[in-house]
């Protein structure tokens, strides 16, 4: 067996537990905001809407590791280098992009109505890792882009 083939099944397998990790959060999130909501009667208004927020965030994670897995799916055939992969980097691209309007309302919802909240730290933070995750996958991107153009023109010359 291909040494790369390996590694891509330990990599999805991977991928696999992090979908397993994500639902988990997904689903926890839920008694979460009961118990937040009733420990702070005060900020209990904004239970439904931060998780709405939460759950979206979450898919959008979830689109980008089913994204990875048909990624990692055309290594192991072998497909590398063609347009569909550079598509599903751009999508994954795009689904680390649009966490972060939803972060940046986030932002400005508690800062209205709970103050010095430790929430916005952590959004800031990922409005971060959202946009340096999508320069990454733009990047690649843009690399495999290269790579199809350069293996096309061979293609032809031959």
């Amino acid at each position: 067996m291909n040494k790369n083939k390996i590694l891509s099944g330990l990599l999805i397998f991977g991928l696999g537990i992090a979908t397993f990790i994500i639902v988990a959060i997904g689903i926890q999130l839920v008694p979460l905001s009961f118990a937040t909501a009733k420990a702070n009667p005060e900020i209990a208004h904004m239970r439904v809407p931060v998780l709405i927020m939460a759950w979206f965030i979450l898919a959008c994670i979830l689109a980008i590791v089913v994204l990875a897995v048909a990624l990692f799916g055309r290594i192991i055939k072998n497909k590398v280098f063609e347009q569909k992969s550079v598509s599903l980097l751009k999508a994954m691209g795009i689904s680390s992009l649009v966490p972060i309007p939803v972060l940046i309302a986030l932002v400005f919802y508690t800062m209205n109505n709970v103050a010095g909240s430790i929430t916005n730290l952590w959004a800031f933070f990922g409005i971060m890792v959202c946009m340096m995750a999508s320069i990454f996958f733009f990047l690649i991107s843009s690399l495999f882009q290269n790579a199809v153009d350069y293996k096309t023109e061979n293609e032809l010359t031959v």
